[in-house]
């Protein structure tokens, strides 16, 4: 009977090791690798719009490794609103989301958006995880308070996917308002969804082995449901996602969790027709879609796929793909008037 319960414990023993280190190859998959963005992709820059100033700006992330990026901000203005720090999502850096910049910058907006660690321009091996955008901003938090540009100024939080996981978990004094776009619910959920739709195996099973890492390499808080995190805020958060996002569908959507109604500060705005991207208008969405299953086909071509990518590539129209919804916009703008008028 001992032999038998020795056995038994044996077993369960290299069950557990093996989910363990089964969900460190699901998180290295996802995350092991650097994002230097697309080849065949026009990442707009400050010279792309009109009166956008750009002032490079380096910092360092808590490795040590350097992260880089700009101070965007209307040309010729010194006084500003307050300082609004963007975090990216997943891809390509910072520069994917320059018409937004460039939007928060012409309503009187010091921006200060950077890329993440492994991502473009700034330093890194690999993503690392979900917890590392959490700690990259708080990177970015703290170089702001010590910048002569930005210390005195109040400060809001703008991200995306990615990004808006990370805003929905800073912690800082200074902090007046928080826009989180698509922002997940549960990291766990989402890449055991994302793993299972690329392979067809279910990965459910996963998810406390995924939670148990980024707990220990990241901390309790990057590790957390984005609901309980949101819990107990105490400052303005604006919470936006589309009903037919397909990246962080509607079920693993932060904004749609029910218990956050009891939290006052918190606003949640869903778009039924709206993607991913809730910030674009749905014929910008719909055309980032079919681009998207474009070069997945292309891709895919044996001979001569990169040639007939860059073709398509010059096909596409960029400004268009990047066309803001004035409407989910100026829902924003609003959003942190209030937060700046109301402390």
């Amino acid at each position: 009977m001992v032999l038998l319960l020795y056995l038994v414990l044996a077993i369960l023993f290299l069950v557990l090791l093996f989910c363990l280190i089964f969900a460190w190859a699901v998180l290295r998959a996802a995350f092991g690798n650097r994002q230097e963005g697309s080849a065949y992709l026009n990442y707009f820059t400050a010279a792309d719009f009109e009166n956008l100033a750009a002032e490079a700006v380096e910092f360092p992330n808590r490795r040590g490794e350097t992260l880089r990026g700009n101070l965007y901000f209307e040309s010729g203005r010194t006084d500003f609103r307050a300082l609004l720090i963007f975090a990216h999502g997943m891809g390509g850096g910072h520069l994917s989301y320059t018409t937004e910049l460039d939007f928060f910058a012409k309503q009187g907006f010091l921006v200060l958006a950077y890329d993440a660690t492994g991502t473009m321009a700034s330093d890194g091996k690999s993503l690392r995880g979900f917890g590392q955008s959490v700690s990259d901003l708080q990177s970015a938090l703290a170089f702001a308070a010590q910048d002569e540009k930005t210390r005195a100024l109040p400060v809001v939080l703008c991200g995306h996917s990615w990004g808006a996981y990370a805003v929905c978990r800073a912690k800082s004094p200074a902090v007046r308002g928080v826009v989180a776009f698509s922002a997940p619910e549960d990291a766990a959920t989402l890449l055991c969804a994302q793993a299972s739709a690329q392979t067809g195996a279910p990965f459910g099973a996963l998810k406390p082995f995924l939670r148990l890492w980024e707990r220990l390499r990241f901390g309790k808080t990057a590790a957390a449901q984005t609901s309980k995190v949101l819990r107990t805020a105490n400052v303005p958060i604006l919470l936006l996602h589309g009903g037919k996002d397909a990246v962080v569908p509607l079920s693993n959507a932060a904004a749609n969790a029910p218990h956050l109604s009891e939290n006052p500060h918190i606003k949640r705005v869903i778009y039924p027709e709206k993607r991913h991207n809730v910030y674009n208008t749905q014929e910008a969405e719909a055309g980032v879609a079919e681009m998207l299953e474009r070069f997945g086909v292309l891709s895919k071509q044996k001979d001569g796929s990169a040639d007939a990518l860059a073709a398509y590539a010059k096909t596409l129209d960029f400004r268009k793909l990047c066309e803001e919804d004035p409407a989910v916009m100026q829902t924003v703008e609003q959003f942190f008037e209030d937060c700046l008028q109301e402390q």
